[in-house]
């Protein structure tokens, strides 16, 4: 089932390059210059003439009135520059709502920005319940599709392309809110971003469902963000399928409650192609072949989801001292970020009911190889779901509790079970009080903990409490697993 999903996945996308090319390129497309007044489209809709394309979005975007619905015509056309939509661009503080801009398909039109002299496909800032659908955007410098301080953002049936070879200077996002809160994005496909297909940073109240992220170097990424479900998505072919990280941006806003449900993680074994980061736990540092990535984030549920054919590790979970082992509240990188509530000690994370197999064939990823190396050597095999321990063997004993936080009580600790027949692994242990976890001067000692069936790892005799589900409004309407939403095809989902 799994395999076939897959090649459906690649049928498809081949699929999509097909109808491209039969689309044409250039400023040309199939419909006439003169604006389609087709019955799909609500009346009054401003339907953009494809003659000199990117000067007529423009003014569209500029002059665009609450309500509007802006249409890019059928076919594919170079885009001259970024189509910048600021909802507030005269400062008053109130913007302009309800603006939606779409295309005829995302197979239908497509927007190629290869030759932009801007770095952003569409960006929209300062926006009120803004939908975008029906469309694709290919080539961008940056990222695709960027948003930025809006409230109540829709989108549906997108694509986000880099065609050809993957490569590093593809751009870093397809789909990319940020800082941006109510935010549905369903039915899309995002392919060959080196950083991530789909991104939602520093943001709340989040819905990522029924979408394909394949062949980027992160699927999937929540960041910094509250309140977000994650699921019924395929993620395949690429470096890391799910992740979920809370870095020290120093914005104030950090993440918690992320759930990661019934979703198809597999064969995400593409090589690193990222640029490298300034920040130590850029997608960079992702090994190839990882199913999901906790980093850092607390209070996060992973179930149900099918994780399969990952060369290195199927699930792991890290603290932020295992990015960067200078962390500490005396580094004055730190204390400013710490002290604006960040916390790199994840705590309350439970993964269980998933379905987990061909893991950790052949591990690699220069971050973590004298981890994957002293694995081998130890045990011959390298553990699907990997914990470090490290954070919570240090706020255990108490070592610099500014940047660990307390000792981890009941509701903090890190469980997994009923995950199928896999192996577990711990890099360090937790208890201070065993001398074998400290060397001289407190010096954390790795252990390389290992059980090809788990026993006693990651096993916790009182079960987690679930997380509750998130939603996100829009329009006046909510719509997810936290909502009264009827008739959405990922109801069984919903219910698991």
């Amino acid at each position: 089932m799994i395999r076939e999903k897959a090649f459906q996945a690649g049928m498809a996308f081949s699929a999509l390059l097909l109808v491209v090319s039969l689309a044409g390129c250039g400023g040309s497309s199939d419909s006439d210059d003169d604006p389609d007044t087709s019955s799909q489209f609500p009346i009054g809709a401003i339907m953009l003439a494809s003659d000199n394309l990117t000067q007529n979005a423009k003014e569209a975007f500029i002059n665009a009135e609450s309500g509007a619905v802006i249409v890019f015509p059928e076919g594919r056309f170079d885009m001259a520059d970024t189509l910048t939509f600021d909802a507030d661009s005269d400062g008053d503080g109130t913007p302009v709502n309800n603006i939606t801009i779409m295309g005829y398909g995302m197979d239908k039109t497509i927007l190629d920005f290869s030759g932009s002299a801007g770095g952003d496909g569409i960006f929209v800032q300062n926006g009120s319940n803004i939908t975008i659908k029906d469309i694709g955007v290919y080539e961008a410098a940056n990222n695709a599709i960027k948003l930025k301080d809006t409230d109540g953002i829709h989108i549906q049936s997108v694509a986000t392309v880099w065609e050809g070879e993957l490569d590093e200077n593809n751009g870093a996002y397809g789909l990319y809110p940020v800082e941006c809160q109510n935010i549905l994005i369903e039915d899309s496909y995002v392919r060959g971003s080196a950083d991530a297909g789909v991104y939602v940073g520093q943001s709340s109240n989040i819905v990522v469902r029924r979408n394909e992220a394949v062949e980027n170097v992160a699927g999937i990424e929540i960041e910094n963000s509250t309140n977000a479900d994650v699921y019924d998505n395929v993620a395949t072919g690429n470096t890391g399928g799910i992740l979920v990280f809370d870095l020290p941006i120093g914005n104030g806003l950090y993440g918690s409650t992320v759930r990661v449900f019934d979703n198809e993680v597999t064969d995400n074994n593409t090589e690193n192609f990222a640029n490298a980061s300034a920040n130590p736990a850029g997608v960079h540092i992702v090994p190839p072949g990882t199913g999901v990535i906790v980093l850092s984030t607390s209070d996060v549920e992973i179930y149900n989801n099918t994780i399969s054919g990952h060369k290195t590790t199927s699930v792991a979970i890290s603290s932020y001292y295992l990015a960067d082992d200078q962390l500490s509240y005396a580094n004055p990188t730190y204390a400013p970020v710490i002290d604006d509530g960040w916390k790199p000690v994840p705590r309350n994370i439970h993964v269980h009911d998933n379905a987990i197999s061909e893991s950790s064939t052949a591990p690699e990823g220069a971050f973590i190889q004298d981890i994957i190396n002293g694995y081998l050597v130890t045990h011959s095999a390298f553990p699907a779901v990997l914990y470090d321990g490290l954070g919570e063997l240090l706020a255990n004993a108490g070592v610099d509790p500014n940047t660990t936080g307390a000792p981890f009580g009941p509701a903090d600790m890190i469980c997994a079970e009923s995950n199928g027949n896999v192996s577990y692994g711990q890099v360090y242990g937790t208890d201070p009080t065993d001398p074998t976890n400290f060397g001289g001067s407190m010096t954390p000692q790795p252990r390389l903990f290992f059980e090809a069936t788990q026993s006693s790892l990651l096993s916790c005799g009182t079960p987690l409490a679930r997380l509750p589900a998130s939603s996100a409004t829009i329009n006046g309407t909510a719509y997810g697993c936290g909502s009264s939403e009827t008739g959405d095809p990922s109801a069984a989902s919903c219910a698991l």
